[in-house]
């Protein structure tokens, strides 16, 4: 029975795998999880009492090594840059005394496409240029190798002695079935920026585009992996340098999005006119919410091509504009109606 260390188990993206892993595999897989929260474990051993859980945090370097170890594969879903726990990773899954090639699944951020914008603080543009997985993944590797600041990215893909994939995710969005956090980011902290200020806005001009994926279709993206990884599959392109993954579902502009929250926000009577008229700057975007000159300026349109051929995944969960009125019905609840 193969063992599956995982982070991020209470998480957004981590609780949605957890979910999805126990009923899947909770016959098939021994699953640990690491989880820094002693209130957290104990519910999150209740409502999973075969998962094994250890408690400590992701700078506990020698029990992550320690857990890393005696796992077949782990999945690293806390976080896309903490460098001490995927250091520990690898010395866990390289200990000589294995027997076995490991596999370390590690999540990603597709902000990695957009450092160019982020480091010329251009904001709102519209762009062309799309990255698919499997036609540009040299491209894709030359922007990781060349960018210092994207460390766990460099480390992932610099591994030769185990089987690692880099799933970049790219906007999320979706209700997670985790035990704990269940929102996104970039969708839900537009609805409450919008209901913050009464009224629609945008960022620039709203042209800049990200591709997206519901959260179920992006767990979906990582079981296979887990299972590929338990049944030692090794198909050229699955792992390593060229196993870098795009899991999306489509794209839509910001100023789409945008657009359609205000709409649906004056629909649900929770702002007194549906149309877009405020136009903010980066520094208020950040001002109304963290990172948000990026995670709502910047540009990352991709094409998943690896996993549909590889691993037959195909994306099946509603479309991120099916979920608009269910994201703003959830906000709204914080706020009152007009």
């Amino acid at each position: 029975m193969a063992r599956v260390l995982l982070t991020g188990g209470t998480g957004y993206v981590g609780g949605d795998v957890l979910y999805r892993l126990f009923a899947h595999g909770a016959s098939t897989y021994n699953i640990t999880c690491l989880i820094r929260d002693h209130e957290k474990a104990k519910q999150l051993s209740k409502k999973y009492p075969d998962v094994r859980i250890v408690e400590g945090n992701l700078d506990d370097v020698q029990l992550v090594e320690k857990e890393a170890r005696e796992a077949d594969i782990v999945a690293h879903l806390a976080a896309t840059s903490h460098l001490p726990s995927s250091e520990a990773i690898v010395k866990g899954l390289t200990q000589p005394e294995r027997n076995r090639r490991g596999h370390w699944i590690q999540i990603s951020g597709a902000t990695l496409l957009a450092a160019d914008e982020i480091s010329d603080g251009k904001f709102g543009f519209a762009t062309e240029k799309t990255y698919d997985d499997v036609k540009d993944v040299k491209d894709v590797h030359s922007i990781i190798t060349n960018n210092p600041q994207r460390v766990v990215d460099n480390l992932v893909v610099a591994q030769e002695k185990i089987n690692t994939a880099l799933v970049v995710g790219p906007q999320i969005y979706g209700l997670g079935r985790g035990p704990s956090h269940t929102r996104s980011v970039q969708a839900p902290e537009v609805a409450r920026a919008t209901l913050k200020l009464g009224e629609g806005f945008r960022l620039g001009d709203g042209k800049n585009s990200w591709s997206n994926v519901h959260v179920n279709d992006l767990s979906d993206l990582i079981i296979a992996l887990v299972d590929a990884a338990a049944a030692r599959k090794t198909d050229d392109g699955l792992w390593g340098k060229e196993g870098i993954y795009f899991p999306e579902n489509g794209n839509m502009t910001f100023g789409e999005l945008s657009a359609k929250i205000a709409d649906e926000a004056y629909r649900q009577g929770l702002i007194p006119k549906g149309s877009v008229d405020n136009v903010i700057d980066a520094k208020e975007a950040n001002e109304l919410s963290a990172h948000a000159s990026i995670l709502w300026g910047t540009n990352a349109v991709i094409t998943s091509s690896r996993a549909k051929s590889l691993l037959n995944w195909e994306p099946s969960r509603p479309s991120l504009a099916d979920e608009i009125p269910g994201i703003v019905a959830r906000e709204g609840q914080a706020y009152p109606k007009i």
